[in-house]
């Protein structure tokens, strides 16, 4: 009652009922998603849903505090939600799921929600969240932290800066032939060692992994036939293993360490420019000496390395034996003992410095540090900013969304040296971003049977008629970078949208390939497969598709207004800010990048629960479709 009371204070008895009666997504239950869920229970929101297809690992006990040692492989969503029942008020409902997954999540299902809540550590699910807060017009709370670093961003669809706006650096990844023939960086080693090495070894069903793409990183045939060779032997590799015959060890470290690198060297093409390897000698595979556990700060010797390679392999065997397949997990001591000992050793051969246990620990398992206050200040300005999204707050009001402010730690990133947080306006959005300002966006309804008989011809017809496309057009399967039909391509017109492979989740982008000087701008549409549909029917979004410069006709400059036809661009002013786009241990990614400060767009702000909708038109998007019966 006494929280009630509090909040109807902040708020006033009408905005706590909004509140009450709202619904939110909440996507990630880790770091950040644990601190937000039990802030959005804190303010009442009345339903709240959980999105996140992860498991809890040991690591994660040191910062996510609804989880206990008992709860270890246990789903995050549904642990979390059982973990703030007794303090709860709020329809909590979890989901164990990849928020991606368009047959559990079609994007109807994201129609419910009056705002969303991202607390991801993955790029590809936070550029997809993005993209269906796009798609309906959903405002967006973004976040993310790194050890003391975090940053918070509001996104309105429309009105600012979407996720993709700025530059986001993609992780890392190297080519088959420097993983497997030239290492020059520890990274190199530590990833031989843990996604191919081990999986060969220990995995039930050892793959060829990296060498099913063709990434090679080289053109030299004898550096390709080398490593397809080395594949196959490895798979022999692996009966030693099966055997238990810990006295073999010292073959496998021989075919490894001794004939793989001689092997190498004989392809001279490969150390015209580089440093030479030395193999491993038959002394220093043979001179074996007991070793005590690993100092994790500490690196050692190669023969210390070599030794308990050997001891934990027969560890490994054994394990095997019973278990049938082992995994990589880096809380797993065995195997993590394993990666280390053999990036160690494959470093040392290669000139490259060896590192810790810690140091490799880091590395394998994509950890970057996280620290609790960081995840909870993150959250808590998430959830309380969230109140300004939704104009709950009649004190401060909001005229325009770029008055929204976002909030990073600047101090942590050297950008300020006086205060922690930063909180710089909202931009709008960046005239070339290729998400939110280069193509309109709109959804298409479409009933089951309607996907079974329409022919594609149809469905071009319907766009180019609506929007006022030319003759000449191109449609393309943004989900598979597929053309469907060109002005020289019309192979597949009189196909159905289903024997093209489009279904729920489908994006197609429509592009005006006529014009010289003016075209008809793209349009990005999603394909909303409902079963709820009354038969025989195509829904088209009611959204204005301007005339723009074409390519051909642009340069630098900015382009002109001509009337309503035309889009506006605005200059982008750079101002310093942090963009951090991963939290917690995966595919950790931070970049720091001007954030454009755009001339800011009058935009009316609706009641949150106004005449119109719950959630306002954020996006100039009616809520009217017109409707196509089909024969």
């Amino acid at each position: 009652m006494a929280r009630e009371t509090n909040l109807v204070k902040i708020i006033g008895e009408d905005n706590f009922q909004k509140l009450r009666s709202s619904k939110c997504l909440l996507v990630g239950a880790g770091g950040i998603g644990s601190e937000l869920l039990k802030d959005l229970i804190l303010m009442e929101f009345g339903e709240i849903h959980i999105v996140d297809l992860d498991t809890i690992d040991l690591s994660n006990l040191n910062r996510q505090f609804l989880f206990r040692q008992k709860d270890i492989k246990q789903p995050k969503s549904t642990t979390a939600v059982k973990a703030v029942q007794h303090f709860n008020n709020s329809k909590l409902v979890p989901y164990q799921e990849n928020v991606m997954d368009t047959s559990t999540f079609p994007l109807h299902w994201f129609e419910q929600f009056d705002i969303i809540f991202n607390a991801l550590d993955n790029l590809a699910a936070r550029r997809y969240v993005n993209k269906i807060s796009q798609f309906l017009s959903l405002p967006l709370l973004e976040s993310g932290t790194a050890g003391f670093d975090g940053y918070m961003q509001p996104i309105i669809p429309g009105k600012t800066e979407c996720f993709e706006c700025t530059k986001k650096e993609t992780p890392k990844t190297f080519p088959v032939c420097t993983i497997r023939s030239t290492p020059s960086q520890p990274i190199h080693c530590i990833v031989w060692a843990k996604n191919f090495l081990f999986n060969q070894l220990f995995a039930s069903d050892a793959s060829t992994g990296e060498d099913n793409n063709n990434d090679w990183g080289t053109d030299d045939a004898e550096e390709i036939k080398r490593i397809k060779q080395e594949t196959n032997e490895l798979h022999e590799l692996q009966k030693i293993v099966l055997s238990k015959d810990v006295s073999r060890i010292p073959e496998i470290l021989h075919k490894l360490f001794t004939q793989d690198i001689n092997k190498l060297l004989a392809i001279e093409n490969l150390w015209k420019t580089r440093t030479k390897p030395i193999p491993l000698s038959d002394s220093q595979i043979k001179e074996v000496f007991k070793t005590n556990k690993f100092d994790s700060n500490s690196v050692g010797t190669i023969q210390e390395q070599i030794s308990h390679f050997i001891k934990v392999t027969e560890k490994l065997m054994d394990r095997y034996a019973k278990e049938k397949q082992i995994e990589f997990d880096k809380d797993d001591a065995d195997t993590l003992e394993f990666v280390v000992t053999a990036a160690n050793i494959r470093s040392h051969i290669f000139n490259i410095p060896m590192k810790s246990v810690f140091d490799i620990k880091q590395i394998a398992g994509n950890i970057i540090p996280a620290i609790a206050t960081t995840n909870a200040i993150i959250a808590g300005l998430s959830s309380l900013v969230s109140l300004r999204v939704l104009n709950l707050l009649k004190y401060a009001p909001v005229n325009e969304y770029t008055d929204l402010n976002m909030a990073f730690t600047a101090k942590a990133s050297n950008l300020s040296q006086n205060r922690y947080l930063s909180n710089p306006k909202l931009a709008s959005p960046n005239c070339n971003c290729p998400v939110c300002s280069k193509v309109c966006r709109g959804v298409i309804r479409l009933s089951s049977d309607c996907l079974k008989k329409m022919k594609l011809s149809e469905l071009v017809g319907l766009i180019r008629n609506k929007y006022a496309y030319p003759e000449d057009i191109s449609l393309l399967d943004a989900s598979s970078q597929r053309l469907l039909v060109d002005y020289d391509f019309e192979d597949l017109n009189d196909r159905t949208l289903s024997e093209v492979n489009l279904g729920n989740g489908s994006i197609i982008l429509f592009s005006d390939e006529e014009g010289d000087t003016m075209v008809r701008k793209s349009i990005e549409m999603y394909l909303d497969v409902n079963d709820e549909f009354s038969p025989n029917t195509c829904r088209l979004p009611n959204i204005k598709v301007p005339l723009v410069k074409s390519s051909d006709s642009l340069s630098n400059e900015e382009e002109d207004e001509k009337g309503d036809d035309v889009t506006t661009t605005m200059k982008n002013q750079e101002k310093d800010g942090v963009v951090i786009l991963d939290e917690g241990e995966d595919d950790i990614v931070i970049d720091i990048e001007p954030l454009s400060d755009s001339k800011k767009r009058s935009a009316d702000i609706e009641d949150f629960n106004g005449p119109n909708s719950k959630r306002t038109k954020l996006a100039n998007e009616s809520a009217d479709f017109d409707i196509v019966e089909l024969d």
